[in-house]
């Protein structure tokens, strides 16, 4: 007895309510991604590429960018950009205030200079103290150090998200351009008799999510400074809106 045939399975629909909490999701993990692949280029970069800086490079890219965004003081949808974000930054300096890791970290490096101003009398008297005395400062100093990059490196992602909040209007204008440009070369396609191609309309589909979400990640990590975010608002914007064109253009002719 043959089994009875079904139907075409058709794919779940998401709810405004799930589609809202699958956004929130991944752009929470962007961005922890984000941090952490900064805070290990922070630490790499720290031993090689920009040796000797340390939280000082991190502490510089922050003010950078605080830079670039009182250089845009208004927005569409946020009054006083750079209110809002000096205000993240405190957000992101409060819990590791609270802790008190910053004011250890200031302790450790107070310790330390004193340590080096007084070290050479003590370590003839006893070197095998003294030795193990400064490898374990040492020690705690280097993680300290991390702590505070990772704040910086925190402070940095969340103002570079920030300035995607800023230039939402931009990109949704993009994607009213590029989506009204591609219905209407359609159009165009569909009574002209032009060929369809399944291949160009599924590569095109999938630089648009690229150019909407990797390369902004990319942005996110960025380890060196001077780069200005209205350059990559601009780049991104004319990805999203020529790939979202060549989308809708090579969408089905019938439906």
């Amino acid at each position: 007895m043959s089994a009875p045939s079904r139907g075409p399975v058709r794919p779940r629909t998401r709810g405004p309510v799930e589609l809202a909490l699958e956004v929130t999701m991944g752009l929470f993990f962007v961005a922890m991604f984000a941090w952490f692949i900064g805070l290990l280029i922070e630490i790499v970069g720290s031993y090689t590429l920009w040796k000797g800086e340390g939280v000082v490079h991190a502490r510089h890219l922050v003010e950078q960018d605080l830079g670039y965004i009182a250089a845009a003081p208004r927005s569409l949808l946020i009054d006083d950009t750079a209110a809002f974000a000096l205000q993240i930054v405190r957000w992101v300096r409060m819990p590791y205030e609270r802790v008190g890791l910053l004011r250890w970290y200031q302790g450790q490096q107070t310790s330390l200079q004193t340590a080096g101003e007084s070290g050479s009398a003590r370590s003839a008297a006893n070197p095998i103290g003294q030795g193990i005395k400064r490898t374990t400062r040492s020690i705690f100093t280097t993680l300290g150090q991390w702590a505070v990059m990772s704040m910086h490196v925190g402070m940095d992602v969340l103002l570079r998200l920030s300035v995607a909040l800023f230039a939402l209007p931009a990109f949704v204008l993009a994607c009213l351009v590029g989506a009204v440009d591609g219905l209407v070369r359609r159009d165009l396609r569909r009574w002209g008799g032009g060929r369809e191609s399944s291949f160009v309309y599924h590569h095109a589909k999938r630089y648009t999510s690229w150019a909407l979400t990797g390369g902004f990640g990319l942005y996110l990590s960025w380890p060196f400074g001077g780069f200005n975010p209205a350059y990559m608002v601009l780049v991104f914007t004319v990805l999203v809106a020529a790939t979202l064109s060549t989308t809708v253009a090579a969408f089905k002719k019938y439906l």
